[in-house]
């Protein structure tokens, strides 16, 4: 890839990702369930927890200590998974009808997954016998237990997790919805495992995990998205759609080109950048308040729909108190 197209993409953070601070289309939840009831409750999300061992937990701690440099965030690939953090990825994924995703909390599991592989009905065998199979190689030789990582794989439909950061737990459970959401999930999922094809869906689940913070006056997840998952995305625009932070394939730093730095340090530019624009929203629509948890200035949270089954406008990108 010449200087000429990395360049570029570096460019697209400002082009992708500065559409996400102004969400103006409404926010539509998931819903894939066969028959929706306006009271049903929401559906049950499957945890699978791996087994606690010093030694691995040890290694894998060290491994994944270069991944938290360019993010500037300890909790990335950290194997923690804290109830805060289980709180709001089941919320989204209740509130967006996923409770058909296993979520593999820091855990290897091969054989299990290559049977989720051969289930998966959702995904015709043609893409899930070939693409799918190349990603699972990947899992099983780089087990994501030991090198990190956290994405959704959408030919076992299991979410892999290994860090303790909702905002990006919950743009990889953005994907499964996306996933779900299409006709033809076997192709639109294949072609976002290559390379600069792949920033097409890292936007559209960035797009709608800021739309779901803003939507339920989540700020902290919002700031989050902006301070952790732009310089990731930074990182992705900048190798053609390809983590190097361990978040798709479980390398080391050592593999890191120059270009992902520069890649984070737009992103963090951005993401700064942002961050005091939506401050300054905020201010001025009067929801500056005291955080509890603090006891320093910060944001109450608003309150969350009353609903599933309608869409919710979302108005230049500020949660509007009177659509509840």
């Amino acid at each position: 890839m010449g200087p000429q197209l990395r360049l570029l993409l570096l460019l697209m953070i400002g082009c992708g990702p500065s559409c996400l601070g102004c969400a103006t289309t409404p926010y539509r939840y998931g819903r894939f369930a066969e028959t929706i009831a306006e009271n049903q409750p929401p559906p049950d999300i499957q945890f699978e927890h791996g087994k606690p061992n010093k030694f691995l937990d040890g290694m894998s701690w060290v491994i994944g200590f270069p991944t938290r440099i360019l993010p500037m965030s300890p909790k990335v690939n950290n194997h923690a998974f804290t109830d805060e953090t289980s709180t709001k990825l089941t919320a989204y994924m209740q509130d967006n009808d996923l409770g058909d995703v296993l979520v593999r909390v820091n855990q290897y599991d091969p054989i299990g997954e290559w049977k989720r592989l051969c289930r998966n009905d959702r995904i015709s065998p043609g893409w899930r016998f070939t693409f799918g199979t190349a990603g699972l190689l990947n899992y099983t030789l780089l087990p994501c237990r030991v090198f990190g990582g956290d994405m959704y794989n959408p030919f076992t439909n299991s979410l892999y997790v290994n860090s303790d950061v909702p905002a990006l737990l919950i743009s990889e459970a953005a994907y499964a919805k996306d996933i779900h959401a299409r006709h033809l999930p076997g192709p639109y999922a294949s072609f976002n495992e290559l390379p600069v094809l792949a920033l097409w869906r890292y936007t559209h689940a960035v797009n709608d995990t800021l739309g779901y913070a803003q939507l339920n006056g989540d700020w902290e997840t919002e700031r989050e998205l902006y301070r952790v998952v732009y310089p990731i995305m930074g990182i992705q625009v900048a190798l053609g759609g390809h983590s190097a932070l361990s978040l798709r394939t479980g390398l080391p730093m050592i593999t890191v080109p120059i270009t992902a730095i520069g890649g984070a340090i737009a992103g963090h530019t951005y993401g700064q950048s942002t961050i005091a624009k939506r401050e300054r929203e905020r201010e001025e629509t009067g929801v500056l308040g005291f955080d509890d948890e603090e006891n320093s200035p910060g944001y109450f949270h608003l309150p969350a729909p009353l609903t599933r089954q309608s869409d919710i406008q979302l108005t230049s990108g500020i949660h509007d108190p009177t659509l509840r």
